[in-house]
């Protein structure tokens, strides 16, 4: 909450931030005034990734293709392990002096993964990115991992014991986990989270290892918003990222399959989806003859069914646009799982989509004596959308739900963080807000059409948690 002594410097500081916005908006146009976005490979390796805004706070971010995925059989979990190391004492750095240095420069320091990436990030004054950016530095590259430092950091319960314990708190968050790996088995079916029987086993020749394998040259990338992109050079060029390269990515191959854990409760909850789309990522242009020039640049390298399958989830339904409203009005699954249940009930439509593959689906949740009928209606509306067609006036509906969740997205300067990482890590160029939104609007019936009969072809996958003994089996749902 504000104080009274910072709303008038925030009304100010507010005042002279629009004023200049107005400025602007008389000398340039909308597309002009995007912010400016690069992307390039330094001598040392390291990718450096930028989006150039006016923004009085820079944030910056390591990233590492070093997720969840890469992890084998013999080493379940150390992703998770390597999200909690930052708390340790690096080759130049001590825990405490880690600390100290972010609380005396107003910054965070916080660690996220995902199943392909792992994030180090901080917020902070732009005056001060290039004393955050040398701890983002220590933490990812000069790892040192003291054999007594990775025992007591498995030994702390509010650690890993604690990101363990909470998961079992939370059903939904489990459930999805359950689904990818009844659906991809290994690669992306790996947990964001180390098994229980894995804490306590891992050592610092391991750790140091992994690190080396995934936080190597072509495989980490800084990136920063609100930064000049020189500055963010100069401060890449600094790095030393590992030279080792890692394995090639063992490439994830869709199953499909089922995955039950009874916890009890009165709640149970399900995961159903189909194999979906890849993501996409912006190439550069290829250079051709002085006479044709160079060729247009390809925006759907990577998956064309990526977009109209997002328009797809928004024709089924993501949950109530309005408070407290059953989300029934525009909502293809919610209109037959009410018809079919008059209980309290959620049910939204979701995606998750990767480098080489993707899930398409829904996910529900309801009192364990009426799961049956909801895990059924949403399964046989799913179905009846992907095969029976879509209309032109629900796409059209979709397309502008989804453009307007993509601008509150694009809002969120976190979102926007992590979004120009895997572009760094993956493309020679950054997808523009503007380009994405002229995707959106390119995307036609056919297309959507087409993608959801690719979506229905693939076998079906079904997770579920909390209590099951009412959820309907897999062969059940796929009649």
């Amino acid at each position: 909450m504000a104080s009274g002594v910072s709303r008038p410097l925030a009304r100010s500081l507010k005042a002279r931030m629009f004023s200049a916005a107005a400025a602007q908006a008389e000398s340039t146009s909308s597309v002009d005034r995007e912010p400016r976005a690069y992307i390039k490979k330094l001598n040392n390796g390291l990718l450096v990734g930028t989006i150039e805004t006016p923004s009085p706070v820079a944030r910056l971010a390591v990233v590492a293709n070093a997720g969840s995925r890469f992890e084998t059989g013999e080493n379940l979990g150390i992703s998770h392990v390597l999200r909690h190391t930052t708390q340790l004492r690096t080759e130049n750095m001590s825990s405490l002096g880690i600390t100290r240095a972010a609380q005396q420069l107003g910054s965070d320091i916080t660690a996220e993964g995902t199943r392909e990436y792992i994030y180090y990030k901080s917020n902070v004054t732009r005056n001060c990115a290039g004393k955050v950016v040398e701890i983002l530095r220590e933490i990812s590259t000069k790892h040192s991992f003291k054999p007594w430092e990775v025992d007591d950091l498995q030994a702390d319960p509010d650690g890993l014991k604690l990101d363990l314990a909470l998961l079992k708190t939370q059903p939904q968050v489990r459930v999805v986990e359950l689904l990818h790996s009844a659906a991809f088995r290994d690669t992306l079916g790996r947990s964001l989270y180390a098994p229980d029987f894995s804490i306590g086993k891992f050592n610092s020749e391991q750790l140091l290892h992994y690190a080396k394998s995934n936080f190597g040259v072509g495989r980490l990338a800084l990136v920063g918003v609100g930064i000049d992109s020189s500055e963010l050079e100069a401060l890449g060029e600094q790095f030393e990222p590992y030279a080792s390269t890692g394995a090639p990515a063992q490439p994830a191959v869709y199953y499909g399959g089922e995955v039950r854990e009874n916890t009890g409760g009165e709640l149970s909850y399900v995961a159903f989806a189909l194999g979906g789309p890849k993501m996409f990522f912006k190439q550069p242009r290829k250079k051709s003859s002085p006479e044709t020039g160079d060729e247009p640049i390809d925006l759907n390298v990577g998956s064309k069914d990526l977009l109209p399958s997002e328009v797809l989830k928004y024709v089924l339904g993501v949950g109530p646009h309005v408070k407290y409203s059953s989300g029934s009005a525009t909502s293809e699954l919610s209109k037959a799982v009410s018809k079919a249940v008059d209980v309290p009930h959620f049910v939204s439509a979701f995606t998750a989509n990767y480098s080489d593959a993707g899930l398409f689906g829904f996910t529900a949740v309801a009192q364990s004596s009426q799961i049956d009928k909801v895990a059924r209606a949403g399964a046989d509306q799913l179905r009846s959308v992907l095969t029976s067609g879509i209309s032109d006036k629900d796409v059209e509906r979709a397309k502008t739900q989804l453009k307007a969740s993509i601008c509150m997205q694009f809002e969120n300067p976190d979102v926007l963080l992590s979004w120009l990482g895997e572009q760094t890590l993956n493309s020679d160029q950054v997808l523009t807000p503007q380009e994405v939104y002229k995707m959106v609007d390119a995307v036609t019936t056919a297309d959507v059409n087409n993608a959801a009969k690719k979506i229905a072809s693939s076998k079906p996958t079904m997770a579920a948690a909390g209590n099951t003994v009412g959820v309907p089996y897999l062969d059940q749902l796929s009649k």
